[in-house]
């Protein structure tokens, strides 16, 4: 590890001297070694995360032979989709992963096991976490999901695309600094550009506030401002000759890692999360970069944040809640299984773990972590959970974002509609939790 990543120990994260290579003995779900326990666990990611996911459990079991896994991985298109029939029907997996966006609304629905009181038996050994970890997955001072990996959003591209059209890639770009880029790129190269919803949060952060309230009940604006000016960059991106056309987009899924246009150099980007930097460099088999999200000229705000990449939860009506909370507790602190898992759902959150990657880190590892170093450096807080209805929300604004592309509604009809159609699933939402 280098020196600047080095200090992201001593910076994110609390030290401790506590050995975590003592696992706890379970004091009321496993009264005898004989009984077989299945525990059902679920997650999203690609295959390189499934593989590791799997080898990570199998240890498990071999350390506590009684007790074995179904194991469900989906990809991330399609995965809250599956999550959320599943709790409609009271058949949640026993442990699940969650993303930053969706925890609030599971909690406010009662789907999520309280794992404080195994934080202070100890079952679940937090001793290594700094506080801020601990609080994004927190509601009413208590422990409900817990963050297995710190990401930042970046902005990958292919050097190699870069370099044969003479352009430099700034630490941190302004958006009409990366529409110049685009055009240069594409007039040298004939490499196009793409850009995604994910965006609009960036938009909403460089203005000083979040996509919604704190209370979640309302857009953290009063008008339709921000979404305009996000269908409006669309609009404008889809008429260049720089962006790739939206059937090139149907036919190269970006939410799927093997299909994304950065892969075989469709495009030159990619809007992702530095924790998926190592996957999508080494499935491109080319040498990518990595800077900050660009900036509007006039943000009063600067748009990068340290991210809980992920959370693993436990399902509220599990049978086996102690288990469950010793097998989140495995994957967060034992060195051996993150020897297995190595950082690919972001930089572990334990201290210890984190401290034996030094020297272990692969050259993606080393570009990853200094990034995140050099996101701490200027990062600001980040955004509230997203509250109920925010998934139908992002829903609307892809589909509109579609529209657009495709001239089919203009930005000032898509932005009004997802003002006023998302307002109303909000406090919709918020009576019904109420």
């Amino acid at each position: 590890m280098t020196v600047r990543a080095k200090s992201l120990v001593t910076l994110s994260l609390t030290a401790s001297l506590v050995s975590c290579a003592t696992l706890p003995v379970f004091a009321s779900d496993n009264k005898t070694d004989d009984e077989k326990i299945t525990i059902r666990v679920a997650w999203w990611g690609n295959q390189t995360r499934n593989d590791l996911t799997v080898k990570a459990l199998d240890l498990y079991t071999e350390q506590h032979p009684n007790v074995t896994f179904e194991t469900e991985p989906s990809s991330w298109d399609g995965y809250f989709d599956k999550l959320s029939t599943q709790a409609a029907t009271g058949s949640l997996p026993d442990i699940y992963q969650q993303d930053y966006g969706q925890i609030r609304s599971y909690y406010d629905q009662n789907l999520m096991l309280n794992l404080q009181p195994f934080v202070e038996s100890n079952v679940l050994d937090v001793s290594r976490v700094s506080e801020a970890v601990l609080a994004s997955g927190s509601f009413d001072d208590d422990l409900y999901a817990m963050c297995i990996g710190l990401n930042s959003p970046a902005l990958f591209y292919d050097k190699e695309t870069v370099e044969a059209a003479g352009v430099t890639i700034p630490e941190q770009m302004t958006w009409d600094e990366f529409f110049d880029i685009s055009q240069t790129i594409y007039d040298k190269t004939g490499v196009q550009t793409y850009i995604d919803s994910m965006v609009l949060g960036m938009l909403f952060r460089g203005i000083g506030t979040s996509e919604f309230s704190e209370d979640g009940t309302t857009f953290g604006v009063d008008d339709d401002s921000v979404f305009l000016t996000y269908f409006q960059m669309i609009a404008d991106a889809s008429k260049s000759n720089w962006h790739v056309s939206p059937e090139i987009l149907t036919e190269k899924n970006p939410t799927v890692t093997e299909t994304m246009p950065i892969i075989d150099q469709t495009c030159w980007n990619s809007f992702s999360n530095s924790n998926q930097y190592g996957t999508i460099s080494s499935t491109s088999g080319r040498e990518l970069g990595i800077t900050m999200w660009p900036v509007m000229k006039d943000d009063t705000q600067q748009v990068q944040y340290l991210k809980s990449s992920q959370f693993l939860c436990g399902s509220s009506t599990t049978e086996h809640p102690e288990i469950v909370a010793d097998v989140i507790n495995f994957i967060t602190t034992s060195i051996e299984a993150n020897e297995i898992l190595n950082g690919e759902r972001g930089v572990p959150v334990d201290s210890d773990v984190l401290a034996s990657f030094d020297e272990r880190l692969s050259d993606n590892d080393k570009v990853v972590y200094k990034f995140i170093d050099d996101v701490n450096a200027v990062a600001t807080p980040m955004d509230p959970p997203s509250p109920s209805g925010s998934s139908e929300i992002g829903t609307l604004v892809d589909d509109l974002t579609e529209q657009v592309r495709y001239g089919e509604i203009t930005p000032e009809d898509a932005a009004s509609q997802v003002f006023e159609e998302g307002s109303e699933i909000l406090a919709e939402k918020a009576n019904a939790d109420n």
